[in-house]
């Protein structure tokens, strides 16, 4: 009998290394992580799940260090479920974080000059997206369907993590013998990998969409959503490739467990070196400005209705006298002469 072989393996003696070395150039972007936190110019809730990956990596290979040293620590049951469900659904979130910047990307160059206030690019200061022109006209379609386009992938992307998680939390110590345990967890892992793998190539060809399509697109962006999806795809290939190896025990080093040499270092070349390319990439540039998200990207449904709009204008005129006042150092005043001449 035998179970669904652990990707990356048990953590063997082999392993303490490569753990202390992702585990510090994780380390290393932490102050790239506190910059895009703590600058205004380049700060947005759309890098919220690359910030937590990136810090929730510093610490599984800080203790997939330590279970290179300690045999209790490296059979544990908690340690073994929660790396298999991290390494499974981990590249999922960082795919899922770009389908907010796709959006972005999809939605900047449907606004023309009359709606460009409502456009995420419109917040964002320097932003490579070209603003409209006086004849560029306003496309509202498009733009509803670029957002239903986005909502379906970021549901979808629910169905990819589940699975992800479920089969992961399947790995048990003491079920390496349950042909049907072990039977549901392949099921679930691929279940899981499949799909993200599907919507990371619907991501990417939203992407050449709006290369080929959208005529104010932005070059920059398209290119940076490629290259980290590009990034993820090699991920889930690589995990398609390599769940189907089983293993007799959780701690067999027989051929096809994935404990070899050969098999380790597959792992940490295709699984965990694109993933950490990939947040790299993600933080390492503005990715406020070159997808024009703003604080909080395109969190509209809909366009603005008019009764919105008129509540947008009241605040802004509100905003405008307060500056004004603070300028002047009071509230403004109306001068007798004039009124008296009119």
């Amino acid at each position: 009998m035998s179970y669904p072989a652990l990707v990356g393996g048990l953590a063997l003696p082999s392993d303490f290394a490569p753990s202390i070395v992702f585990a510090v150039l994780y380390a290393l972007l932490l102050p790239l992580v506190a910059y895009r936190v703590f600058d205004r110019r380049s700060r947005t809730t759309l890098l919220i799940g690359t910030i937590i990956f990136a810090v929730e990596r510093i610490i599984i290979f800080s203790f997939r260090a330590v279970q290179t040293q300690r045999v209790e620590k490296q059979l544990s049951n908690g340690l073994l479920k929660y790396m298999q469900i991290s390494f499974g659904v981990g590249f999922i979130g960082i795919a899922n974080d770009l389908v907010n910047l796709l959006r972005c990307l999809l939605v900047n160059p449907t606004y023309g000059l009359e709606k460009w206030e409502e456009a995420p690019a419109s917040r964002t200061k320097e932003t490579y997206f070209q603003a409209p022109e006086q004849t560029d006209e306003d496309r509202p379609k498009e733009r509803f369907w670029a957002r239903r386009f986005s909502d379906f992938t970021n549901l979808a992307f629910l169905a990819a993590t589940v699975p992800g998680i479920i089969g992961g939390g399947k790995f048990d110590k003491g079920d390496f013998a349950n042909t049907d345990k072990g039977r549901e967890a392949m099921t679930f892992r691929y279940a899981s990998t499949s799909v993200a793998l599907f919507l990371m190539f619907m991501i990417q060809a939203g992407a050449t969409w709006s290369k080929l399509k959208q005529k104010r697109h932005c070059e920059r962006a398209i290119r940076m959503i490629l290259a980290t999806s590009v990034l993820t795809t090699v991920v889930a290939v690589y995990r398609l490739s390599v769940m189907f190896h089983k293993s007799p025990s959780l701690d067999s080093t027989a051929p096809g467990t994935l404990n070899s040499p050969g098999a380790k270092a597959s792992f940490y070349i295709l699984h965990i070196l694109p993933e950490w390319v990939a947040i790299a990439t993600l933080l390492a540039f503005n990715t406020r400005k070159i997808f024009g998200t703003g604080i909080v990207g395109d969190w509209r449904g809909v366009d603005d209705r008019p009764r919105d709009i008129a509540r947008r204008e009241k605040r802004k005129a509100k905003q405008a006298a307060k500056k004004a006042a603070k300028l002047g150092g009071g509230v403004a005043t109306p001068d007798p002469v004039l009124c008296a001449s009119a």
